[in-house]
């Protein structure tokens, strides 16, 4: 296989590569009952103003959720440029733990229905699971870059 050398496309594809690791926990806390939210939740309330109804609605927020991961890595992969390219791991849960803030003081400045108010057993589950994504997006990225040389 070719090493990609484009950084916007490794940042893409780091940011859903990483999505995948985080969504294995995100849906597992969601079906044992410790989280009340999945991250297609949120997707499905910022593209239909509402949870997603149905399995067609749940698979196109899936897809735009893993659209804003590829955009959230493509980012990740330009801020590296301007700090280091060393401590990915670090760096990347750095990262994931800010955009997990960040989104969180959105929702909540901004009052968005379904979503402004969160359990602390639903927060945890999301901290870990941005911990998750940002820990593989710095080790996803970080292969990455090697394979291609930078």
């Amino acid at each position: 296989m070719e090493a990609i050398t484009d950084r916007f496309t490794r940042g893409c594809i780091a940011g859903i590569l990483a999505g995948l690791v985080s969504s294995v926990f995100n849906l597992t806390a969601y079906y044992v009952g410790f989280a009340k939210l999945r991250y297609l939740d949120f997707a499905g309330v910022m593209i239909y103003g509402r949870k997603p109804t149905s399995a067609l609605e749940a698979l196109f927020a899936w897809f735009g959720m893993y659209m804003f991961m590829a955009l959230l890595g493509a980012i990740f992969a330009y801020l590296i440029l301007g700090i280091t390219s060393k401590n990915y791991l670090f760096k990347g849960w750095f990262y994931g733990v800010i955009v997990w803030f960040a989104v969180y003081a959105i929702i909540i400045l901004f009052k968005v229905p379904e979503l402004s108010v969160f359990n602390l057993r639903t927060t945890f589950a999301n901290f870990i699971g941005a911990s998750l994504w940002g820990l593989a997006l710095g080790y996803i990225f970080d292969k990455l870059d090697a394979r291609a040389k930078v």
